[in-house]
């Protein structure tokens, strides 16, 4: 099924630009401006000027963010900064960490080309929608420099976890980059040039599913990007650079793999009574009440439940007391729910939680969870609770995450999952490894 190939990587020349970690930056998606302009600071080499260059007043189509992009990247390749890999080889690429909870973990994953496929082959699958505003920021990028500078996150099934023996051997030399970004995470790649088991890994995958984890944007750009270029040189045999993204690929079955949840902050809602919206639950959900004091019992047993069923942790404004909210079954809700959606989407925490929590309970439907005019996101607990605290927001929903087995099922079933389902850690980084399309 999925193809990946080795590639001559593009990385930062380590006798040109000193410490790598003040080259590199963490995903596009998740950089503020302040952040931004930190990391512009930070090294006059950064990758965020490729990946993520500053906008300005007198920007045209001429000059622009984008054309500035290619530009550093010319101008850096021609000095040397950046170097190209002699051979083609896949990177193995570790990232050690520590949960929320304290226990170290070791990801485990390697970077290659995975040729593009859209979705309808079922090679490739996807489990959250895209905006089309920023595909259209990425493409532009892709248009002008014809590199990807960052790659996509994806995962594949393989209980036997053939794959991870491979990439221990490599790990027994000192890496080829190590660094460690400011969440504590350190990022190590090995480079792997022997045909066999670069084979191997080939093999493995072959007959698989590859799952998009983060980077459905890119994902889709690069396919745009592909059909453009086959379009203009006429190219149709797959085997060329437009025909591949750069891919960091994981077994789902690591133990390294953490998923974390996203908590949902809501505000203006106009009449809001929680004495009637607690009564209103009772109906579909067990309730359980914590006074504040017990906060980390409350946690707990959120986390305990939520093994078993959907759980969900409620705190508002209006009470100094948490609440445990536990469906009581999955048959009385579903109703609620459109018919042709499946139950491994049904069951979702997160479907549970838009279609029966937010949009019965609340009105918050599709176009008001889209549009963010009552829901923000967080990903830490204890903030969503200062928010409450401070009078930042009226209402929070405390979450358990997703976990893989689900978001497996969701996407062989073909459907997408809600908005900020996933949030899986750690995030690569951009800069390590880059991959030309040429």
């Amino acid at each position: 099924m999925a193809v990946i190939e080795p590639f001559s990587g593009i990385r930062y020349n380590p006798a040109k630009v000193g410490d790598l970690n003040r080259v590199v930056a963490p995903p596009y998606d998740i950089i503020s401006e302040r952040l931004q302009e930190d990391l512009y600071r930070s090294h006059p080499n950064n990758v965020i000027r490729l990946e993520l260059n500053r906008e300005k007043p007198q920007d045209s189509e001429k000059e622009n963010r984008y054309t500035r992009s290619a530009a550093y990247f010319k101008d850096w390749f021609d000095q040397g900064i950046l170097i190209r890999e002699d051979r083609p080889v896949i990177y193995s690429y570790f990232m050690d960490y520590r949960t929320s909870e304290g226990e170290a973990k070791t990801l485990k994953g390697f970077l290659c080309r995975l040729r593009l496929e859209t979705f309808d082959t079922g090679v490739v699958l996807p489990h959250e929608n895209t905006l089309s505003g920023p595909k259209a920021d990425r493409l532009r990028l892709m248009e002008a420099c014809h590199i990807n500078f960052s790659p996509i996150f994806s995962l594949y099934s393989n209980p036997a976890r053939v794959i991870p023996p491979i990439l221990d051997e490599t790990s027994k030399s000192e890496p080829l980059i190590h660094v460690t970004d400011p969440d504590g995470v350190r990022h190590r790649v090995w480079a792997i040039p022997d045909p066999d088991a670069i084979q191997k890994i080939r093999k493995v995958l072959s007959d698989r599913p590859i799952f998009i984890a983060d980077g459905h944007h890119r994902y889709e750009t690069a396919l745009t990007y592909r059909n453009a270029m086959r379009e203009k040189t006429g190219s149709h045999d797959g085997c060329q650079g437009f025909d591949y993204v750069m891919t960091y690929i994981a077994n789902m079955e690591e133990p390294g793999l953490t998923i974390y949840p996203t908590h949902r902050l809501i505000d203006h809602l106009e009449g809001f009574e929680l004495n009637r919206y607690i009564e209103k639950a009772g109906a579909y959900f067990e309730i359980q009440t914590f006074p504040f004091q017990r906060k980390k019992d409350f946690f707990q047993a959120l986390l305990t439940l939520g093994g078993k069923r959907p759980a969900f942790g409620l705190y508002t404004i209006e009470s100094d007391d948490l609440f445990l909210l536990c469906l009581k079954n999955h048959e009385k809700i579903r109703p609620l729910f459109r018919p042709d959606l499946s139950a491994a989407l049904r069951e979702l925490d997160v479907s549970i939680l838009h279609t029966v929590l937010l949009n019965h309970f609340l009105g918050i439907g599709e176009e008001a969870l889209e549009a963010q005019s009552h829901v923000r996101y967080v990903k830490d607990r204890e903030d969503a609770i200062h928010s409450i605290n401070d009078r930042d927001a009226q209402m929070t929903f405390l979450m358990n995450p997703t976990r893989v087995d689900q978001l497996r099922e969701v996407s062989l079933q073909r459907e997408k999952m809600p908005q900020k389902s996933t949030y899986f850690y750690p995030k690569l980084l951009t800069g390590l490894v880059m991959n030309s399309l040429e």
